[in-house]
């Protein structure tokens, strides 16, 4: 006698399976207890993708427009803050959540002691913070700094705990670039002759 185990050949039968379980509900019970911290690890890895992919994309952001002040043409603070909202999409209210800070140093070495100002559109309490833009002249070393705020998937679980966070539980996502201004002869912003 050659007895085969039965199959499950439906998903109705499955789920009839699944219902008249004998075992009394433990799967219940397990899921109740490893459920939560299953889905805190979900949310918690979301988290991380979604912050690991707004710091690269700033920094991308944040290295092109440094090109645009080191070759002697810089743009208006405004327009750097609109040129890498543009570069950086994935801000929500990028223009109301930025800061840029550009200024000159002594050297590579000598950054700014102070932490990056941020701006948080959502405070409506908030003053902007006050920030130096200065994009120095011909061989001047620069230093920009770049802060934007962002919402938090998951403002109480895993990351979004330990991520730094502004007076409305916001994310601050900061970049920051040290480089050398081009020798150009003309001051910065203008053309020079023959070209």
């Amino acid at each position: 006698m050659n007895r085969q185990p039965k199959t499950i050949t439906t998903i109705s039968e499955l789920l009839t399976r699944f219902v008249s379980d004998r075992c009394g509900g433990v799967s219940s019970v397990e899921f109740a207890l490893i459920g939560p911290v299953f889905l805190a690890l979900i949310f918690s890895i979301l988290e991380l993708g979604l912050t690991m992919l707004k710091m690269s994309l700033l920094d991308f952001a944040v290295a092109d427009a440094a090109k645009l002040v080191y070759v002697g043409t810089p743009p208006t603070q405004s327009e750097l803050e609109d040129f890498i909202c543009d570069k950086a999409r994935f801000f929500s209210a990028c223009k109301e959540n930025i800061t840029v800070e550009l200024t000159p140093i002594s050297g590579f070495e000598d950054p700014p002691s102070s932490d990056a100002p941020c701006k948080d559109g959502d405070d409506v309490d908030q003053i902007a913070p006050a920030v130096t833009y200065n994009a120095g002249g011909a061989n001047s070393i620069m230093y920009m700094r770049v802060c934007i705020t962002t919402n938090i998937v998951t403002p109480g679980l895993g990351l979004g705990v330990n991520l730094v966070k502004t007076g409305t539980s916001r994310a601050q996502v900061i970049s920051q670039v040290a480089f050398m201004n081009e020798p150009f002869t003309a001051s910065p912003g203008t053309s020079s002759p023959g070209t």
